[in-house]
């Protein structure tokens, strides 16, 4: 099957069927989707003067902000500098982040950290100073954590502590975006346990998270099924490198779901990988051993998983003593006693996880996406930063980062949308009752777009994909949507793997196996005013969120 011969006709532009005339309307300037990170950040960053309300999918502190454990990236410390954080996060992105994004992280970063100190959050300290430590792909140590191991829950208390929590809005769906005759973003239909009901905003922005649940194994906690990407996808918003997923080394090979992260910091302070025979893993891989960038330690294990027909691998970590390992990685711990495994003396069964999207909605510099009135940030932007592979540590830090740029671009007077409609719309709840199919779809796309890929199990997928057509399906609760939104997705990350004939970083394939220099750039996906979703390689350096759609049909 060619390329050209993926069809992907007339995507719809909703998941529902219903006009937002007929739902009860609620109107304010900014409407941030997702409670993590990058919404929090930026709902903390407004003008006091904007009204906003942040939607949380299900509970507020149910997201994968709350689980991050390893830290945050900055080059603060006197024996470092951006400059050298900037090289690090241009290795480990195997030749596609954009420089100028970089800049502006690392360049960032201190002010991030400040911020974030302002909002209450308490990083660990040392000897008066900020302490700092090691992961995967940095040459220095410049990674803060707060906890031990409980980074994500400290930053997360701390800027929740900085909204107000009316304007929270809890167990909130994100169904579709409502866009006016001239394409602009003008607000949400949205889901609640009383039915649906319409936002209007003069500023949507998407803090959704990733898709990382479109893997059956995967560190990403249930509401993570890339609805916001597909929303503005469906709305004619254009996606970026949804081929590159990253996959964790070290999660806790254990029946769960989702799967327990185990820090990259715990490498970082001296814990081994090791094979079923005690033996070293990555030596001879790379030059940084078991700290290599994500994508390389997945594969050497991958690797000798499969030569050794294993499942999972081991992390000794019994060296750092049960003192260190109690102090600096209490959540890690507990999730291994749990388990039966005591990691002060024995062995951690870990396996490469599904942890992390890299591509999403398509940013620039300022988090504004090629429709006017919509924004994206965090894991669900690809604002050019991660590349082919992200570098460790560094996706709190552009949660951050790009949220108080884009709280820079909408503090001043925004059009209210007008004054809220009184109606009364009360529909049926919600029930979450579709599972068979998204369980298949998930155990699908760990078969064939994982760690190892290649063109013959793409090319079967993409097809597989096409004849159910789930991707253009209208339902009526939660399940059905999510499920809608995962095969939009997944049929994105197959047909562009697919096309990408080639391995780098995150991707790696089979029977292309080595990079090549005509694949150094960006894929984008757009639906076109036909409802043809059209996929178009873009070199590097491009202006993003305003590129040509000369492009190939999918």
């Amino acid at each position: 099957m060619a390329i050209t011969d993926l069809a992907w006709p007339n995507l719809s532009r909703s998941i529902v069927d219903v006009d937002p005339k007929f739902l009860a309307v609620e109107a304010l300037d900014v409407l941030i989707v997702g409670s993590g990170i990058a919404g929090l950040s930026l709902g903390a960053s407004l003008d006091s003067k904007l009204s906003f309300a942040v939607l949380a999918k299900e509970s507020p502190d149910d997201g994968s902000t709350p689980r991050a454990q390893g830290g945050f990236a900055a080059a603060i410390s006197p024996w470092d500098n951006p400059a050298d954080h900037l090289l690090d996060t241009m290795i480990a992105g195997a030749g596609l982040c954009e420089i100028d994004a970089v800049t502006v992280l690392v360049q960032e970063a201190a002010a991030a950290v400040g911020f974030l100190e302002r909002c209450g959050v308490t990083f660990e300290r040392s000897e008066g100073s900020l302490a700092l430590t090691l992961e995967g792909g940095h040459g220095r140590a410049r990674i803060l954590h707060a906890g031990g191991d409980a980074t994500g829950a400290e930053i997360w208390r701390g800027l929740a502590g900085r909204i107000d929590p009316s304007r929270i809005y809890g167990d909130t769906f994100l169904v579709d975006l409502l866009t006016d005759a001239q394409g602009t973003v003008v607000g949400a239909i949205v889901a609640d346990s009383s039915g649906l009901r319409t936002i209007k905003a003069s500023a949507v922005v998407l803090a959704s998270g990733g898709a990382g649940r479109l893997f059956a194994q995967t560190t990403a906690p249930p509401a993570c099924t890339g609805d916001g990407i597909a929303a503005a996808l469906r709305a004619g918003a254009a996606l970026a490198d949804l081929e590159f997923i990253q996959f964790h080394p070290t999660a806790l090979y254990f029946d769960s779901d989702p799967r327990t992260l185990v820090s990259e910091a715990l490498r970082g302070e001296g814990a081994i990988l090791r094979g079923a025979h005690g033996e070293l893993v990555t030596q001879g891989v790379h030059p940084l051993g078991d700290l290599a960038p994500r994508d390389i330690v997945a594969r050497a294990m991958f690797a000798r998983m499969s030569a050794q027909g294993l499942d999972h691998l081991y992390l000794d970590a019994t060296g750092l003593g049960a003192e260190t390992l109690e102090r600096r990685f209490p959540t890690v711990v507990a999730a291994c006693r749990a388990a039966g495994i005591e990691p002060s003396t024995d062995f951690i069964p870990v396996a490469p996880t599904t942890h992390y999207t890299m591509g999403g909605v398509l940013t620039d510099l300022w988090g504004a996406t090629s429709l006017p009135g919509l924004y994206a940030v965090g894991e669900a932007a690809s604002t050019g930063v991660h590349g082919a592979n992200r570098l460790a540590s560094n996706s709190l830090l552009e949660g951050v980062v790009f949220a108080r740029r884009i709280a820079e671009t909408l503090n001043h007077p925004l059009v209210g949308g007008g004054a809220p409609l009184a109606l009364n719309n009360p529909l049926r709840p919600f029930a979450r009752d579709v599972k068979f199919e998204t369980e298949y779809l998930r155990a699908k796309m760990t078969e064939d777009v994982g760690v190892v890929r290649t063109g013959e199990h793409l090319e079967v997928l993409a097809a597989e994909l096409d004849k159910g057509a789930l991707w253009n399906h209208k339902g009526s609760s939660v399940a059905e949507w999510e499920l809608a939104n995962l095969a939009t997705l997944a049929r994105g990350v197959a047909v562009g793997a697919l096309r990408r004939e080639e391995s780098r970083g995150s991707h790696f394939r089979a029977d292309a196996p080595e990079p090549k220099d005509f694949w150094q750039c960006h894929q984008v996906l757009e639906r076109n005013a036909e409802g043809f979703v059209e996929i178009s390689s873009v070199p590097l350096g491009s202006e993003r969120a305003d590129l040509p759609s000369s492009a190939v049909g999918l």
